[in-house]
C-alpha cells in the first residue's frame, strides 16, 4: 500500500438553500454541483445548493458535520497517510445498500507504519472468522483445470533452452498435448493466438516460429486454478451466513451473539476489534464503535 499525495479530507460544506449547513464534501462532490449549475460558489470551500433538497443530510449527525484533520487516527502523525477501512472491503462489499451508504464513518486515516501494525492483527481476525464461519480466506468453489495445468508444463518444456535436447518421440507427444488442448480451449486465448490455433488443423506446431511460440507462451501464462460457477468469496460466506442469521456448533460464543446481531453486529465487532487492537488516540469527535450503521 501507498501513501496518498493528496488530503483524507477536504472538509469542503455544502449549505441548503436557506444557508444552512447540510454536509461535508470534497472537491469533487462540490464541482459536482456546480457542473450542473445546481450549486452557486460562495467561497473556495463552500456551495449553496440552488434547490430544496429533500432531506436534512446529514445536519442532525455532529460527526459529519465537524471539519476532519488529515493526522493518523492511532499516532497523530501528518505523514504518510493512507484511507484505512475500519470494515474490510471484502465485507462491506457484500452488505446492504442502507450500510454501504454510510462507509465514510469507516474510512479513516491511518499513517502506512500504525496501519502495517494493525493489519497483522486484522488478518488474525479474519482466520478466527474463516475457522467459525468455515468461510475459507481463499474463497470456496474453486475448479481445477487440469488439461490446461498439462499443457503449461508441455508448452514450458518445448520453449525451455534445452527442447532440443528432448527426445522426437516425447517432443511429438508434448505438440500433440499442446494443440489439442488448445483447439479446445480456443476461446481463452488472444486473437492473435486464435488464428495461429485454426492453422494448426492443417500446418504441424512450428517451434521455430514467433507466432507459434506467443502461443505456448499463453499457455504458461493460464491459470490453472479459477473460480467455479459456484464461488463465493471469504467476505461473501461471512456475510451471508450473519445476515441469515446462520449459526453452526463449531462457532464460537463471540461469533453466535455476531450471528444474533445481524451484519450490523459485523460492522461493531471490525469498529470495537481497531479500537482494541490499533488503540487510535486521535479519532475524530463523535466516532464510536456503536454508532449506527444505518440513518437513523
Amino acid at each position: 500500500m501507498q501513501a496518498r499525495s493528496k488530503a483524507v479530507y477536504e472538509n469542503c460544506t455544502v449549505l441548503d438553500i436557506s444557508g444552512n449547513l447540510l454536509f461535508r464534501a470534497s472537491r469533487k462532490r462540490l464541482d459536482w454541483y456546480l457542473s450542473r449549475d445546481l450549486a452557486t460558489l460562495i467561497d473556495d470551500h463552500t456551495i449553496q445548493l440552488k434547490f430544496a433538497n429533500r432531506g436534512t443530510g446529514r445536519s442532525n449527525e455532529p460527526f459529519y458535520l465537524q471539519d476532519m484533520r488529515n493526522a493518523c487516527v492511532v499516532c497523530g502523525t501528518t505523514d504518510g497517510l493512507t484511507m484505512h477501512h475500519v470494515v474490510p472491503h471484502q465485507y462491506r462489499q457484500y452488505m446492504s445498500t442502507d450500510i454501504k451508504s454510510r462507509s465514510s464513518f469507516d474510512l479513516l486515516p491511518v499513517c502506512m507504519r500504525c496501519h502495517d501494525q494493525y493489519e497483522r492483527h486484522a488478518t488474525s481476525f479474519k482466520k478466527h472468522l474463516e475457522k467459525c464461519f468455515q468461510a475459507p480466506l481463499e474463497g470456496r468453489g474453486w475448479v481445477e483445470r487440469r488439461d490446461i495445468g498439462q499443457a503449461g508444463r508441455a508448452a514450458a518444456a518445448l520453449l525451455s533452452q534445452h527442447a532440443d535436447k528432448i527426445p522426437e518421440a516425447r517432443r511429438a507427444e508434448l505438440r500433440r498435448t499442446v494443440q489439442a488442448v488448445a483447439e479446445a480451449r480456443i476461446l481463452l486465448f488472444s486473437d492473435s493466438a486464435r488464428s495461429c490455433i485454426e492453422a494448426w488443423k492443417q500446418e504441424q506446431l512450428d517451434l521455430s516460429s514467433e507466432a507459434h511460440q506467443g502461443v505456448l507462451r499463453e499457455l504458461c501464462e493460464m491459470e490453472v486454478r479459477v473460480p467455479g460457477p459456484d464461488f463465493c468469496t471469504h467476505g461473501e460466506i461471512v456475510v451471508g451466513a450473519v445476515d441469515r442469521a446462520q449459526s453452526d456448533c463449531a462457532m464460537c460464543d463471540e461469533c453466535r451473539i455476531l450471528v444474533t446481531g445481524g451484519v450490523p453486529a459485523l460492522v461493531v465487532a471490525w469498529r470495537r476489534h481497531f479500537v482494541q487492537f490499533a488503540r487510535p488516540e486521535h479519532l475524530p469527535q463523535h466516532w464510536v464503535a456503536e454508532y449506527p450503521c444505518t440513518q437513523q
